[in-house]
């Protein structure tokens, strides 16, 4: 189901920010907004895991993600992404370009590879 909600994997909390299934660019705004302001209320270092599987965005959303990117403190130590089709990755690259190489989000076939790579 999509939302965000923070699980536990060997041990260590992973932020999961879940499109998986959204159909417009304002559930989609929704979810960011969401995770934005965990990660500045908790307002400590983070792992990230994105699902994008399936989900429908637009323009209206990547501008948005750049907007969220630039306001949000980069505390995210590692961040993981599933669900990238060719045209996702276009969008990936431009969102990795505003977070910056330290902070970007590396791509993954599966959830669990993805969770692996965030806690080890």
């Amino acid at each position: 189901m999509a939302g965000v909600t923070k699980i536990m994997h060997r041990g260590k909390e992973i932020l999961f920010v879940d499109y998986k299934g959204t159909n417009s660019d304002d559930e989609m705004i929704a979810i960011l907004r969401k995770a934005q302001a965990i990660v500045m209320s908790d307002n400590k270092p983070y792992l990230q895991l994105t699902d994008i599987s399936g989900a429908y965005s637009t323009k209206k959303f990547t501008d948005e993600l750049k907007k969220v990117g630039a306001e949000t403190p980069k505390l995210a130590t590692k961040r993981a992404i599933v669900g990238i089709t060719p045209m996702k990755k276009i969008i990936l690259m431009g969102y990795n370009m505003v977070l910056g190489r330290s902070n970007a989000l590396k791509p993954f076939n599966t959830l669990e590879e993805a969770k692996d790579y965030l806690v080890s």
